[in-house]
């Protein structure tokens, strides 16, 4: 039982941000119940959690990674901050403000970081897949990865490229370091050996919406029209090249599918995209753009799947588990925690080698080829089967003893 006063520090908080602050918000949701929590935290309009001391500290406004580690050691010479540190015996980082950990640590205080991406060794935080491919080639990844989003961000790497040796070496002083899955434990351990001793695995808790929903029926509403959701935007780790391929691929058919993309798309993709619709006449392309959280838990009412054609060494997976959870069938890539979480499940078989188009576009063309009668039965199986595998009661005791 933890009976200790946790301190968490958190640039962003939900719902601003993406799974990494929904994981946070849903752990502090568990820790509440047991612990004195207070968040300190850079994010203004937040989901607030009864009996926790929600703190404002614009110092944490800035959360690229430069800036918000001088501003956190602004911080550590904070009078107000110094003593809330000191009412605290438990200090949680879930996000990047590394540059507390030895401050805490001189104060006697016990540390742990949640890693939801690689950034103890990568400058993007991310890792492409296959991994073992990819080992020795990171830094130039980075930098490819980071041409691709403009000019400024491949100078900003070029520039930067240290910034994971440092983030590494302050980790290193924390008591425990939490991966979100096996995959995830395995390459940080292999690239940072010092970390080994001190991983703990968790997968990130259920969001209280959906252990909600998870408690009753979640009733779908399915049109004739095969409908398949997206929800990586037009990242290229998301794997929206491969996206587009596959679109391609449908519409070449002549199948009438539907695609519903949510998240954030720039004016190119967006061009893209509307030339493949008005193309492919049997395609229908909607974009909602970025919606909230409740918005995305109703898009998978009407949704056939989820296309997941990931090109990273994904840490856990969170739109997997939503879908799954949600009786829609997550038509994804082979990687990182992916594989734990779909293995052993009826959704194994609509999983695809890495950035394989062919056999991506055959699962999508599998499950058109489905009745929604037959698509119901199939989603209610894979619920059952996510049920047993992600029990809230499992990952809660899980979390508790990390705590203890």
């Amino acid at each position: 039982m933890c009976e200790s006063k946790v301190m968490v520090i958190s640039e962003r908080y939900w719902p601003e941000g993406g799974g990494g602050e929904l994981a946070t918000h849903s752990i502090i949701n568990i820790l509440r119940k047991l612990c004195n929590v207070s968040v300190v935290t850079g994010s203004q309009n937040i989901a607030r959690l009864p009996g926790v001391k929600y703190i404002y500290e614009p110092l944490l406004i800035k959360w690229k990674r430069p800036i918000i580690w001088f501003n956190t050691l602004m911080l550590t010479r904070k009078r107000d901050f110094e003593k809330l540190l000191s009412d605290n015996s438990i200090v949680y980082i879930p996000k990047a403000a590394y540059p507390i950990i030895p401050y805490a640590k001189k104060m006697g205080k016990t540390v742990i970081v949640h890693l939801h991406g690689y950034m103890p060794i990568s400058y993007t935080t991310n890792v492409l897949a296959p991994y073992e491919e990819h080992r020795y080639r990171i830094r130039q990844d980075d930098i490819m990865l980071s041409c691709m989003r403009g000019i400024k961000s491949c100078i900003g790497a070029n520039l930067l490229w240290w910034i994971p040796r440092v983030a590494r070496k302050w980790i290193a002083q924390a008591d425990k370091v939490i991966c979100v899955s096996r995959r995830h434990a395995e390459i940080i351990s292999d690239s940072a050996p010092e970390l080994r001793d001190k991983i703990e695995i968790a997968p990130n808790p259920l969001p209280l919406e959906l252990i909600n929903l998870m408690n009753k029926e979640f009733s779908k509403n399915l049109n004739e029209i095969p409908t398949f959701l997206y929800v990586g935007g037009d990242s290229y780790v998301k794997g929206f090249p491969l996206l587009l391929q596959i679109l391609r691929e449908l519409g070449k058919r002549g199948d009438k599918i539907r695609f519903i993309l949510t998240n954030s798309y720039g004016p190119r993709s967006l061009r893209t995209l509307k030339a493949l619709n008005e193309k492919y006449r049997n395609l229908e392309i909607r974009v909602v753009g970025r919606v909230t959280y409740e918005e995305i838990l109703s898009l998978y009412k009407q949704a056939w799947a989820l296309v997941f054609p990931s090109l990273w060494e994904e840490t856990f997976g969170y739109a997997v588990v939503e879908a799954s959870l949600l009786s829609t069938i997550p038509v994804s890539s082979r990687v990182g925690g992916i594989i734990e979480i779909l293995n052993d499940t009826s959704a194994s078989r609509f999983m695809f080698s890495l950035n394989n188009t062919a056999e991506a576009f055959e699962k999508c063309r599998t499950i058109s080829s489905l009745s929604p009668r037959e698509i119901l039965a199939l989603g209610r199986k894979l619920r059952g089967e996510m049920l047993k595998k992600f029990e809230p009661d499992v990952i809660e005791k899980k979390i508790i003893n990390i705590f203890k």
